[in-house]
This record gives structure tokens, sequence and C-alpha cells, in this order.
């Protein structure tokens, strides 16, 4: 294995912690917050939902976006593969994953298991999350060319 494919495994991994991290953060500060508006609002009663809606989206966008990083480090990060072949993984993979999340959301929502809303607001945390680690990425590599 070359330097450059171990600084490129390295890099992927620093991604992902650092979008765990930002993730979880993000979705548990707005689990808390929903909890105390729940509880002040509605008083006793299902208490959990919500907050359990949010916790649940905000883990199934990070596990989304795990798979992403995964199916691109093996379909495109992989040496000596052809373009037609990593293209015709990747459509397989991208299909097989969101086929997976379809079927979670569906049994979610059809059987209400959890709060729609809820579960959307965690899905967009993790996107707000991603798009907060690459801004924090970009902002270090700017500073970097700067010195």
């Amino acid at each position: 294995m070359t330097d450059e494919t171990q600084m490129r495994k390295q890099a992927v991994s620093a991604i992902l912690r650092g979008v765990a991290k930002k993730t979880a953060l993000v979705v548990s500060a707005a689990a808390v917050a929903v909890l105390i508006f729940t509880v002040v609002q509605e008083g006793g009663e299902r208490w959990w939902f919500l907050p359990l809606s949010v916790i649940f989206g905000g883990a199934l966008g990070l596990l989304n976006f795990r798979w992403l990083a995964m199916a691109v480090q093996r379909v495109y990060l992989r040496q000596g593969a052809t373009a037609g072949l990593s293209n015709l993984a990747a459509v397989i993979i991208s299909f097989l994953k969101l086929s997976v999340i379809f079927i979670i959301l569906f049994v979610v929502i059809k059987w209400q298991v959890l709060h729609i809303f809820g579960l959307i607001a965690g899905l967009s945390l993790c996107f707000l999350a991603i798009i907060w680690e690459g801004a924090t990425l970009m902002r270090g590599n700017l500073k970097d060319r700067g010195k």
C-alpha cells in the first residue's frame, strides 16, 4: 500500500469521524430541545415520541452517509478498476442502499412508529452536520494555503 493510498484512507476516516461527532452533537441538542418542548407543551403522554424520532432520523442519515463513503472508497478509489465497471458497481450499491433505507422509512411511517416530522428533522440535521464538516475542512485548507 502506497503512502498516498494510506493518506487517503486516513483522510476519509477523519471526515467520517468529524461528521459522526457533529451529527451526534446537533441531533442530541435538537432532541433535548424537542424533549423540553414536548414535555412543556403536551404534558406527560408519549413524551419520548418526537425526540426519539429526531434521534432515529439522525442515525439513519449518518448510516446513509457512512454507506455512501464506503461505496465511494470501494468503487472509485480501488486500484485498477475500469470506469464502466466502477459506474455499474456504484449504481448497484446505491440502488441497494436506497432500497434498504426506503424499506426502513416505509415501515416506520406505515406503522406510525415514529413522528414523521421528527424523522425528517433528524435526517436534515445529519445533512447539516455534513455541510458543517465540509465548511470546517475548507476553512482549514484555506488557512493552510495562506501560510
